[in-house]
């Protein structure tokens, strides 16, 4: 019989995952653009920022994780580090977005890096705990995926929500200016502010609505210990369970390719595919329907399918899709930018707003985008609840509930997205010689194909790398029940 939670509960849990959606959503789609295009960072400098920050995740992540999992307190396990991460969170994000004007290559770069460094520990002292509730909320091996999909649902919308803002600001400023407003440092700054805002509330909410279930949380046991037994657990936590190594593995690799696709997806928008922003919002609000699709689809998937087949044939999917359409450019198969025929157009509701014209690219790049996404979002969702399948496998080899650790693997690997993926994206546009100040219509051809192409070559191998090493996990709804079983849930 299957286990069903209440809508509040999944509504709280999943409510502050927008405040890492939006750290997650400006990272890998927006950081290296604005601090390249905008703020005038070469690519090579940004990204070594970036990367660097990837490598302090590395050691803090399960750190943080292993302190969750021991702390015992009136609030707790997870509460008290939910609480005290909203004011420095929404702070440290704040600043990222508004670095002093004037400042020399050099000090551009450590700015990045120190703010960096400090808003993404500060999401880290609030995501792993956060996240870790999920597997004492629900036991059950289909619910865990509901229980991520509102998860997943509130990441992305908060994320988009204030993307498709931004543009909403940067279609009415660019309308009114001879500059477009995304090259303006004050739309940054104001997007940081209000950012930082909405992050603290949703943090604070979550930890509310969901501080009525700390009295049914387990409670570790007081317990005095080493340094070196405390990385001795560490060490046995996250190896002990070969499917959990896979899963790591897996969800790293994912990342990387993951992120060089975000970190570029600007400079497609922009300079590849030319788009306006009104197109580029038009892209945003078809994306709020993607998530929906998770809250059905990835419980329905888990039951009939598993979990593993289900996360192998979406991102399979998602693969081609996403790819296809730069490929179809690159071999000449589509129109030049604006040569297409318009397909039909949309009235806006605000006068101040052109006629949005949708023609055949903008069709096909916002179609197949779509779908690359909705699969994503519901893999994504899987894969995490597949995280949370191995909690009860390592607590039954060792005898320690250590969510906050095995669930740092999740917040290391979505890292990796706009860490080691943006490091590579830099590469990549170093690689296209790609000029400084770039102005959409006015990069070479060559430079825009080598990005195509290299971009296409370094995504398929990592996914189908990702692809073969996912299908190696072992754990099902039979296994999972038996751990169950056998700890007496």
């Amino acid at each position: 019989m299957r286990e069903r939670l209440p809508f509040l509960t999944k509504f709280f849990y999943g409510f502050g995952s927008m405040a890492y959606g939006i750290k997650d959503n400006a990272f890998a789609y927006f950081l290296l653009f604005v601090y390249v295009q905008v703020f005038g960072l070469s690519p090579q400098l940004a990204g070594l920022a970036i990367f660097i920050m990837l490598i302090v995740d590395a050691i803090s992540d399960p750190i943080i994780g292993y302190m969750s999992d021991r702390t015992r307190s009136s609030l707790g396990r997870r509460h008290p580090y939910i609480y005290l991460s909203a004011l420095p969170v929404s702070l440290s994000f704040f600043f990222l977005w508004d670095p002093p004007s004037d400042m020399t290559q050099y000090q551009l770069f450590l700015y990045l890096l120190g703010m960096g460094v400090v808003i993404r520990t500060a999401i880290t002292f609030y995501e792993i705990p956060s996240t870790a509730l999920g597997p004492e909320l629900s036991k059950d091996y289909v619910e865990r995926s509901s229980l991520m999909s509102y998860r997943y649902w509130f990441g992305w919308w908060g994320g988009l929500a204030v993307w498709n803002s931004l543009w909403i600001f940067v279609v009415y400023s660019s309308l009114n200016q001879t500059t477009d407003a995304r090259y303006l440092p004050s739309t940054w700054s104001t997007y940081g502010l209000v950012c930082s805002i909405v992050m603290f509330v949703a943090i604070f909410v979550t930890a509310a609505g969901t501080h009525r279930h700390i009295k049914d949380l387990h409670i570790p046991k007081s317990e005095s210990k080493t340094i070196k037994v405390v990385f001795s657990e560490l060490y046995e936590t996250m190896t002990v369970s070969k499917d959990y190594l896979v899963l790591f593995l897996a969800m790293v690799i994912m990342g990387i390719a993951a992120g060089i696709t975000t970190n570029l997806t600007l400079y497609f928008y922009s300079y590849f595919w030319e788009f306006s922003p009104i197109n580029i919002l038009t892209i945003g609000l078809t994306l709020f329907l993607a998530p929906l699709a998770g809250l059905k689809l990835s419980p329905f998937l888990t039951e009939r399918m598993g979990k593993r087949n289900s996360v192998v044939l979406l991102f399979a999917v998602a693969l081609i899709v996403e790819n296809i359409v730069i490929a179809a450019r690159l071999f000449g198969i589509l129109p030049e930018n604006g040569a297409d025929a318009i397909l039909f157009s949309i009235p806006l509701p605000f006068e101040a707003l052109p006629i949005l014209n949708v023609n055949l690219i903008l069709f096909l790049v916002l179609f197949c985008h779509w779908i690359a996404i909705c699969c994503q979002i519901i893999s994504y969702t899987i894969l995490a609840a597949m995280v949370f399948d191995t909690v009860e496998e390592v607590e039954q080899k060792t005898g320690r509930r250590m969510e906050g650790t095995l669930l740092a693997a999740r917040s290391f690997a979505a890292k990796c997205m706009s860490g080691a993926g943006a490091f590579l994206a830099g590469i990549i546009l170093t690689y296209s010689m790609w000029p400084e100040k770039a102005k959409a219509g006015e990069i070479p051809e060559e430079t825009l194909f080598t990005m195509g192409a290299t971009t296409i070559t370094i995504s398929l191998c990592l996914w189908a790398l990702a692809l073969v090493v996912i299908s190696r996990v072992k754990m099902t709804q039979e296994i999972h029940d038996k751990n169950l079983t056998e700890l007496e849930y």
